[in-house]
C-alpha cells in the first residue's frame, strides 16, 4: 500500500508540473531560454552604443571619454540579466540611467528601459504595472524634447509631437507584450492548480475506496479470526497446552493486526494522520514471536537516536516483516538473533534466523513484503538486503537517524 501511495504522489507531482519527468523535459527549453536571454541583452547593449554614435558632447561643453559608454553598457547589460529575479530594481536602474540624457543631449538609452519595463509588466500586479508605464514615459518625453530641440523653431512642436507619439507607441508595445505574458502565466498557473486539485481529489477518492475495501474485506476476517481463536482457547481445557498457547498467539497477533489496520484505515481516510506503531514498541513483536515458538535474542548497541516518523515506521515494519518470514518459513524452534546498532546518523537492523521446523505456511509468501520494504527504504535514503546466510537467513536494513527532532 505504501508503494501505491507513492505512485499516487508521483502522479500528483506530474499533474502539478513538479515531478522529475517534467524537470527533465523542461531542461532543454530552459537552456535555450537562457541563451536567448543573453543574446537579447547583448543586442540591447549594441543598440545603445549605436544610438550614442560619435556625438559625445556634454551639456557643459566637454566631451565624454570614449571608454565610458562601453563600460556603462556592460554594467547595464549585466544588470538586465537579473531582471527576471529583481524586475522592479532593474527597471529603477534603467530609469535612472536614462537620465544621462540630461548630461549628454544626443544620447538616448531607451533599449534598457524598454526591456526592463517589459520585465516588470510581465509579473507585477496591475497597479504597479500602470505606475511603471507612467514613470517610463517621463524619460521618453525628455528624449522627444532633445530630438525637437535641434530642429528649426517653426517645426520644433511638430517634431516633438511626432517623436513623443513614436516613443509612446514603442513603450506601449513593450508594456502591452509584458501584460500579455503576465496574463498567459496567470492562466497557466490557474490551470496547473486546477490539475493539481483534480489529481489530489482523485487520489483522495482512491484512498477512500481502498479504505472501504479493506474495512469490508480484511477487518471482518481478522475480527472473526480473533473471536474464533478466543472461543477455541476457552474450549481447550485439558487439551495439549501447546494448542492453547498457539491459539493465544493467534488471538494476540490478530488483535495487533486489527489495531494497525484501524490506524492504516485512518491514514487512508486522512493523509495527515500518522500510523500508530513505532520502533520503540518493537518489544510487542518480539513477545508475539516468542509466543509463536521462536527463540528470539535481542542485542542493542549504541545510544538511541531520533528517527523521522517515516523512518520510525519503516524500522518497525522491517522487524515485523523479518519476524513474520521466520515464523512462516522456519517455524517453531527457530533461533532469531537481532542486532540493533545505533550509529552516528544511522540505525542498522540485522535479523538472522537458523534452525526451526519448516511449516506449510511458507507457501503463503508472495515476496512482495521485502520488495515493498526495499522501495520504502530507498525513498528514505536507506538500504535493505536479504538472503541466505550459512544455515539460515539474514535481513539487514540501514535507516537514517537524524538529530534535528526529539528522541523517539
Amino acid at each position: 500500500m505504501t508503494r501505491w501511495m507513492a505512485v499516487g504522489r508521483g502522479r500528483l507531482r506530474r499533474a502539478a508540473g513538479t515531478g522529475p519527468d517534467h524537470a527533465d523535459a523542461a531542461g532543454s527549453p530552459r537552456m535555450l531560454g537562457r541563451v536567448a536571454d543573453v543574446a537579447l541583452v547583448l543586442i540591447v547593449g549594441a543598440v545603445d552604443l549605436v544610438f550614442l554614435g560619435a556625438d559625445r558632447h556634454l551639456v557643459c561643453g566637454g566631451m565624454l571619454p570614449v571608454w565610458v559608454a562601453p563600460v556603462c553598457a556592460v554594467m547595464l547589460c549585466a544588470t538586465l540579466l537579473l531582471r527576471h529575479r529583481y524586475s522592479l530594481s532593474v527597471w529603477a536602474v534603467a530609469l535612472l540611467y536614462s537620465g544621462v540624457n540630461l548630461v549628454i543631449p544626443q544620447y538616448y538609452p531607451f533599449a534598457y528601459l524598454l526591456v526592463a519595463t517589459y520585465a516588470v509588466a510581465s509579473w507585477a500586479n496591475a497597479v504597479t504595472a500602470r505606475w511603471v508605464l507612467v514613470a517610463s514615459a517621463l524619460p521618453l518625453g525628455l528624449f522627444s524634447y532633445r530630438f525637437a530641440e535641434s530642429a528649426p523653431p517653426q517645426s520644433q512642436l511638430r517634431d516633438f509631437l511626432a517623436a513623443a507619439a513614436a516613443w509612446g507607441i514603442i513603450l506601449s508595445i513593450a508594456w502591452g507584450l509584458g501584460r500579455m505574458a503576465h496574463a498567459r502565466e496567470q492562466h497557466a498557473r490557474a490551470e496547473r492548480e486546477q490539475l493539481a486539485r483534480a489529481a489530489e481529489q482523485a487520489l483522495a477518492a482512491q484512498r477512500l475506496r481502498l479504505a472501504h475495501e479493506l474495512h469490508d474485506s480484511v477487518t471482518g476476517a481478522v475480527a472473526g479470526m480473533i473471536l474464533h481463536a478466543g472461543a477455541a482457547r476457552a474450549l481447550t481445557n485439558g487439551a495439549d497446552p501447546r494448542v492453547g498457547q498457539a491459539l493465544e498467539v493467534i488471538e494476540h497477533a490478530g488483535a495487533q493486526a486489527m489495531r494497525e489496520l484501524h490506524s492504516m484505515l485512518g491514514l487512508l481516510r486522512t493523509p495527515e494522520a500518522s500510523v500508530a506503531v513505532r520502533f520503540a514498541e518493537v518489544e510487542r513483536l518480539l513477545d508475539t514471536a516468542r509466543r509463536a515458538g521462536l527463540d528470539v535474542h535481542l542485542d542493542v548497541t549504541g545510544d538511541i537516536r531520533p528517527l523521522t516518523p517515516d523512518a520510525d515506521l519503516a524500522a518497525y515494519r522491517v522487524m515485523q516483516e523479518a519476524l513474520t518470514n521466520v515464523t512462516k518459513h522456519a517455524g517453531r524452534g527457530a533461533r532469531v538473533d537481532i542486532d540493533v546498532v545505533w550509529a552516528e546518523g544511522t540505525l542498522d537492523l540485522t535479523v538472522r534466523s537458523s534452525g526451526g521446523l519448516p511449516t506449510s505456511a511458507s507457501g503463503l509468501s508472495s515476496g512482495t513484503g521485502l520488495r515493498g520494504l526495499r522501495e520504502r527504504l530507498d525513498a528514505l535514503g536507506g538500504e535493505l538486503s536479504s538472503g541466505p546466510e550459512q544455515d539460515g537467513w539474514c535481513v539487514h536494513a540501514t535507516l537514517p537517524a537524524h538529530t534535528s527532532i526529539g528522541v523517539s
